[in-house]
């Protein structure tokens, strides 16, 4: 089974490295996207690592907004074109890390080679703050500089502006939220791409919309022949009550990943419980120890017999 890696990544150099070097194999390909605000000089040493592929068409990549889809269909498209055979391709942060073995990952995805694992639930859902004002406003790149400036704009769009029609510009589809990061099967990726190539208005629209790496792949694939095979998230990521974005991981987290771990807590804002973890963010290089010690349990892990998530029943993962 031919992986593609496909990793969003603007920092922490020597974590990307760690992370490519764990997850590689002979079936593991990693396409890079690194943002066009960094200095990429820091990344050269990966250029090195076998089997890693660097995208020219660098994004300046903004929190909520359309770019982070864009780097992404660069990254997808590029991966199709280097080989269009692969049978799974896994989208990943540069602050992500696998929290089990490499080879039960592998083994993981060959148990169900149709299955999407990517978020995928109806708009509007207010509990997960997957609100229509996400699609029905018109929504300005968040990108500095001006950005106070920008938000002041905003508000008074979101006050005063004429609402905008979604529903012209979906046309037959739902609209789906769900979280950024997946892994979905090699037909399932052309799909998007094949999809997003046939559909312009669709494309515009999501560029003024809320968080479109939350909203455009989901609606996407959650109103295509692949919605029976979604499956739930595999990246973990601890989201509190009331946080703008998600706790970096700290040694006490690991503690979860000492087994197969299933998502039942809302701390991972993640609405469809039940998806076993594979990955985990966010992790940053300080203090390193943290790192180690999570591929040093990864390591024991691997000595010991197979098990899957289901031996482990658990009520709840507090984060």
């Amino acid at each position: 089974m031919k992986i593609a890696y496909l990793i969003l990544a603007h920092n922490n150099p020597r974590l990307l490295s760690r992370l490519i070097s764990e997850l590689s194999t002979e079936q593991a390909h990693f396409f890079l996207h690194i943002d066009s605000k960094t200095d990429i000089s820091a990344f050269d040493g990966l250029r090195a690592l076998p089997r890693v592929h660097f995208c020219e068409q660098r994004i300046n990549g903004a929190w909520a907004d359309f770019s982070l889809v864009q780097a992404t269909l660069n990254m997808m498209d590029m991966a199709v074109k280097q080989d269009a055979d692969f049978s799974r391709v896994v989208l990943l942060s540069g602050s992500t890390l696998p929290v089990q073995p490499t080879r039960y990952i592998e083994d993981f995805f060959a148990r169900m080679p149709k299955a999407n694992f990517m978020e995928a639930f109806a708009m509007p859902n207010e509990e997960f703050g997957k609100t229509l004002g996400r699609l029905t406003h018109y929504w300005l790149r968040r990108s500095r500089p001006l950005i106070r400036m920008k938000w002041k704009a905003q508000t008074l769009i979101n006050k005063y502006a004429p609402l905008r029609d979604y529903k012209a510009a979906l046309g037959e589809l739902e609209p789906m939220a769900g979280s950024q990061w997946w892994a979905i099967t090699g037909e399932a990726c052309r799909y998007v791409l094949d999809y997003t190539q046939a559909h312009a208005r669709f494309v515009h629209f999501s560029h003024h919309v809320d968080c479109p790496d939350e909203f455009f792949f989901q609606t996407i694939l959650g109103n295509s022949p692949f919605a029976s095979t979604l499956e739930p998230s595999i990246t973990y990521t601890n989201w509190r009550p009331g946080q703008m974005s998600p706790d970096t991981l700290k040694e006490f987290h690991l503690e979860h990943f000492a087994q197969p771990l299933v998502m039942n807590s809302v701390n991972h804002n993640c609405p469809l419980p039940g998806g076993e973890v594979l990955f985990a963010r966010k992790f940053d290089e300080q203090p390193w120890d943290v790192v180690e010690a999570l591929f040093a349990a990864n390591h024991r892990k691997a000595q010991l017999p197979p098990v899957v998530a289901e031996d482990f029943p658990i009520a709840a993962n507090d984060g």
